[in-house]
């Protein structure tokens, strides 16, 4: 995501699954990224400061799953899940043709892994289906810092 314009596009646009995603597995918290930790989506959280702490650690765990699955040969990493004695946390990357998002949700005993996988399934062909994920080119390194600070300004401005 390159501008102002276009993070906002996609943000308008991964609302609505986003929030079928929210309503349908019983999560409690959920977070849309992409792989430089810019914030495209969001359900739950608090404060602003939540919100980029666990995008910068989603982000990170993007990256050093990605270097694993490199060193394991494996063709990609599937999920990441973790179970709390109260809480749950799912990581996910979500692959589209425009760029790598990462969804994250956490959730207690009113859902479950098998229910959040099942309808984070459903959010990722959704969103490939949209059209700003089908051919937007993928933040690079160099815009890494503007991309966060965008996104922090827009998801502030929304609150």
């Amino acid at each position: 995501m390159k501008g102002h314009a276009e993070l906002a596009q996609a943000v308008e646009a991964l609302k609505p699954p986003l929030r079928h995603f929210v309503r349908e597995s019983h999560v409690r918290i959920a977070l849309v990224i992409n792989s430089a930790g810019q914030v495209l989506g969001q359900h739950g959280f608090a404060r602003s400061y939540e919100v980029m702490n666990v995008a910068s650690l989603a982000a990170a765990i993007n990256a050093a799953s990605h270097a694993l699955a490199e060193l394991t040969n494996a063709p990609y990493w599937e999920h990441l899940h973790h179970a709390g004695q109260e809480r749950q946390i799912f990581i996910a990357p979500l692959h589209t043709a425009a760029e790598e998002l990462i969804v994250v949700a956490i959730f207690d005993a009113d859902s479950s892994l098998g229910l959040v996988q099942l309808f984070q399934d459903q959010f990722a062909r959704t969103v490939r289906l949209l059209p700003e994920f089908r051919g937007v080119a993928a933040t690079t390194r160099e815009q890494f810092e503007q991309d966060l600070a965008a996104g922090l300004r827009f998801l502030s401005a929304e609150q």
